[in-house]
């Protein structure tokens, strides 16, 4: 009798090994597409010439560790860059954002999943310099623009790690 209840802590065991975390996404590419249509302030032109490759460099950071060949590629294209200042005429710290829509795309070329991702203020925080705030870091700043580069590439792989872990 003692032996089977063994047998049953090993069966359950095994059970419960077999329910592991879902495999993290892997990923073989990142491209950015930033249209000057695309930038919402005269503050936000100065930085959109680079948004395409600091876009890239922040999201493939963000999966650095998972890089495989044959795995789909992120393609982002930027719909808003939106650096108004807080105090510029009818503008809040809303008005600052970094908006796009991203697609992951299979090795074929097909769209396997799209997503609508934005930065706001809000968002910004942890990617500050450290003692600095969005009071002391205007968002017209070079030090704003590359944490809401950065927050947008968290809130990219969040969002298509989340819809791994719901697949």
């Amino acid at each position: 009798m003692k032996s089977l209840g063994i047998l049953a802590g090993a069966a359950l065991l095994l059970a419960a090994c077999s329910d592991s975390q879902p495999e993290m996404l892997r990923i073989s590419d990142v491209s950015v597409q930033a249209d000057l249509a695309a930038v919402g302030s005269r503050e936000a032109v100065g930085y959109w010439h680079n948004l395409s490759a600091d876009l890239e460099t922040a999201i493939a950071t963000q999966f650095a560790a998972r890089i495989d060949p044959t795995g789909p590629s992120i393609q982002v294209d930027v719909d808003e860059l939106s650096l108004n200042s807080p105090f510029a005429s009818g503008a809040t710290a809303e008005t600052a954002v970094l908006t796009g829509r991203v697609d992951l795309v299979s090795p074929a070329e097909t769209t396997i999943s799209s997503y609508n991702v934005t930065a706001r203020a809000q968002d910004v925080q942890d990617f500050l310099p450290a003692g600095s705030n969005l009071v002391s870091v205007p968002p017209t700043s070079a030090e704003y623009y590359q944490a809401i580069v950065q927050a947008f590439a968290r809130g990219v792989a969040i969002t298509l790690d989340g819809d791994q872990a719901e697949s």
